[in-house]
């Protein structure tokens, strides 16, 4: 497994986010967190990138814990992309994908040539190859979001964890991110886990979901198990109604 929880118990100040949490993720697996504004998804997701300690219970990266492991193997095994975008200086937009090669890189060493290659396909993937010159202050939310994923794809982990990594993005390019992502998952055998807002794309791209209700109670397991209308009524707090797609072969849920 390359990620591994046992009782985890997460908390925010007085804030239960979960207790007694189990996960067993494979690679290529696909895990969504879903649950309301407040319920704890980002708080969650840091700790299990061993940027925040649990209150208790075990979380194994590739089989160690994160002091086992130290922050340099970690970063070659693990990705983050929270929600904040901090430039505070001036950079362009290969230079900024480069980044995400500084795990990989030598303590006093520069990137090498097979690093900016690597920095400009993450680029390409991410629909952006003809603006690695453009300073990343230049970019609108949706581009700079973008950068921020190639970065993470330039890194290479086998475990990406995302939080909405759908922000600023439209329809056009979320349905192009979560294609990608799959894709990866399917021929490269990395593991993913993204906090999502909606509970479609997470029957879609997802064969995993975690559920959380914001008083400490989780629900986790196969998207075809744990998806459907009453419990997602529950998660959000409003009616919720299955729509089958005969032409489609697949079940969305709408709000009533």
């Amino acid at each position: 497994m390359i990620l591994q929880t046992r009782d985890l118990a997460v908390s925010i100040g007085l804030h239960k986010v979960c207790l007694g949490l189990d996960l067993d993720l494979a690679p290529g697996s696909r895990l969504a967190i879903l649950g309301r504004n407040g319920a704890g998804k980002s708080t969650l997701l840091s700790t299990l990138a061993g940027l925040r300690g649990a209150d208790a219970g075990t979380l194994l990266l590739d089989g160690k814990s994160y002091a086992e492991h130290g922050l340099r193997s970690a970063a070659r095994l693990r990705g983050w992309l929270g929600q904040d975008r901090s430039d505070p200086f001036a950079s362009t937009v290969l230079e900024t994908a480069l980044a995400g090669r500084h795990p990989h890189v030598g303590r006093w060493a520069w990137e090498s040539g097979t690093d900016a290659g690597i920095a400009r396909r993450a680029l390409a993937d991410m629909g952006l190859a003809d603006m690695e010159e453009r300073e990343v202050h230049t970019l609108s939310g949706g581009e700079r979001q973008r950068v921020a994923i190639a970065a993470l794809l330039a890194q290479a982990p086998r475990l990406y964890l995302l939080d909405e990594p759908l922000a600023h993005l439209d329809l056009n390019h979320q349905i192009a991110t979560l294609e990608l992502l799959s894709q990866r998952a399917r021929d490269s055998g990395i593991a993913i886990v993204m906090v999502l807002h909606d509970p479609n794309f997470a029957l879609r791209y997802c064969d995993q979901a975690l559920l959380l209700f914001g008083d400490s109670r989780h629900i986790a397991g196969p998207v075809a198990e744990v998806i459907d209308a009453p419990t997602l009524t529950s998660l959000y707090g409003y009616p919720m109604r299955r729509v089958a797609m005969a032409d489609f072969f697949h079940t969305v849920f709408v709000p009533e």
